[in-house]
């Protein structure tokens, strides 16, 4: 496959950037995967870093959603969530944005890098996408509710959906 050249690579960063300004600005949730560089406001917690220590996921919904926004002097785009029960927030950089999905992780846009390993939607899903039944409930709960209420809505949506059940090794 020919790789692409880096002007469109910059037109796919700028379009991915344009498409979170948008979603924030009116007000649609989302998930974003972002190269994970700790450049927040402060250190994120120990165990963000050992579970995501190269690419972050955020669900940007909710209070994330609510809270995000787009600085009118700079146009930078602000990221605000919340992770221990500590806000945290961050300028968005168009070039650490690698992909832009629905909440079901469907992709809106992925974006094209030049890395050791090439980009593919498989390579990708497999370093973002839980591997287990345990590990959804754990970013469910990550991002504040409570585990009971994740549980019983995992379990519907694992009885309800054989191919993701069998992909996270459940029995339907």
């Amino acid at each position: 496959m020919e790789k692409l050249t880096y002007e469109i690579r910059e037109v796919m960063r700028e379009s991915a950037r344009a498409l979170v300004e948008i979603m924030i600005l009116e007000n649609k949730p989302f998930r974003i995967v972002l190269w994970n560089d700790d450049n927040w406001n402060k250190p994120l917690p120990k165990r963000i870093m050992d579970a995501f220590p190269i690419q972050i996921v955020l669900d940007i919904k909710d209070a994330a959603l609510d809270n995000s926004y787009i600085d009118e002097s700079t146009g930078e785009i602000i990221l605000v969530t919340v992770f221990d029960e500590e806000e945290y927030s961050k300028v968005l950089e168009y070039d650490e944005i690698i992909a832009v999905l629905d909440l079901d992780g469907q992709p809106y846009i992925l974006n094209n890098f030049v890395k050791e390993k090439p980009l593919t939607i498989e390579n990708i899903a497999s370093s973002f996408i839980p591997q287990t039944k345990a590990e959804v409930i754990e970013m469910v709960i990550s991002d504040g509710i409570p585990k009971e209420d994740a549980e019983r809505s995992i379990n519907a949506f694992i009885r309800n959906n054989p191919d993701i059940a069998k992909r996270l090794g459940e029995k339907v």
